[in-house]
């Protein structure tokens, strides 16, 4: 699908929950937000990853979205041949598409303060009050959620447009009727059962450090995500593997994520590897399966398994 919006026209490449390794992306691509796993830099090859998820310490390396815009400041080849490539929808992934749809306008001070403000939220989470926008371009999530697609971008995308433009009325959202529930810790309270309507915005503010939330996922099974507030938790988040796509246990690293992943191909060695268990240094999640299921781990054998990194 073609995404035209003001100032370019975006080849997009939309593919769910899909990874790829950084020397398998084509030339004249841009890889966003984990499509492959870690920021690179082929200039002569004009092939680009802006990620914030491996391959870097989470803490100082910055939103994609807040990549993306820089990246333009400082001189990204964007062209009507450019592909640009996508594996989720949320508000990081969304703006940056927007940026890379309108690079003139980069430089003006309410995008800036936009990016800013989005990119901080979507690295660190609800620890950062989010921008009234955030919302307003990110999916809904549990099992009663549509499915993702570039006509969800493309509408995003718009709206970003449109705020800019002040042409966007963003009411007040009830909160939300589904809960989440996970086990949240901090070296205060130990290890806790929690409940979240807000996802990890009232888990942080309770003064928990780390720990995991979950719902049932559209397709069956648990969909999880897990989170610390920061690399300063010293608790061993990810990666989950040494390499994405994941094509074989062995690549499983020894940390949080990793240990999931193991645990999942145990429980289950029909799981696609390349799907599995994935994230970077302070966050992550279950497998995104293309059936819309996710992990078939219970909530206690997650919490067994950060057990044996904190007690």
């Amino acid at each position: 699908m073609t995404i035209n919006i003001a100032i370019t026209t975006l080849n997009i490449s939309f593919s769910k929950g899909a990874t790829v390794p950084f020397e398998k992306l084509p030339p004249n691509s841009i890889a966003l937000d984990g499509y492959v796993q870690g920021p690179a830099v082929d200039a002569v090859g004009r092939r680009f990853s802006f990620d914030h998820h491996a391959g870097c310490l989470r803490l100082v390396t910055r939103a994609t979205c807040e990549q993306v815009r820089e990246a333009i400041c400082l001189g990204l080849p964007v062209d009507k041949e450019t592909v640009v490539c996508v594996n989720d929808i949320d508000a990081d992934t969304v703006l940056s598409v927007w940026l890379l749809a309108n690079p003139l306008r980069a430089w003006e001070p309410e995008v800036e303060d936009l990016v800013t403000q989005i990119g901080r939220t979507d690295a660190h989470g609800p620890i950062f009050a989010a921008h009234p926008l955030h919302r307003e371009i990110t999916p809904p999530w549990g099992k009663d959620a549509p499915a993702q697609s570039l006509e969800m971008l493309e509408e995003f995308v718009g709206k970003v447009s449109a705020f800019l433009a002040g042409e966007l009325e963003i009411s007040e959202r009830p909160v939300r009727e589904e809960i989440s529930r996970g086990y949240g810790w901090s070296a205060r309270t130990g290890w806790q059962p929690v409940e979240s309507s807000t996802a990890f915005d009232g888990f942080y503010r309770a003064g928990l450090v780390l720990g995991f939330l979950y719902q049932e996922a559209r397709g069956g099974g648990l969909m999880y995500t897990v989170a610390k507030a920061s690399d300063l938790v010293a608790a061993p988040m990810g990666p989950g593997s040494k390499a994405r796509p994941v094509t074989a246990v062995e690549q499983f690293e020894d940390t949080i994520l990793g240990e999931l992943g193991r645990a999942e191909q145990a429980k289950n060695p029909n799981q696609d590897l390349s799907r599995t268990w994935g994230g970077g240094t302070s966050i992550g999640g279950s497998p995104r399966n293309e059936d819309n299921s996710s992990s078939c781990l219970t909530p206690e054998e997650v919490l067994a398994i950060f057990q044996r990194f904190v007690v």
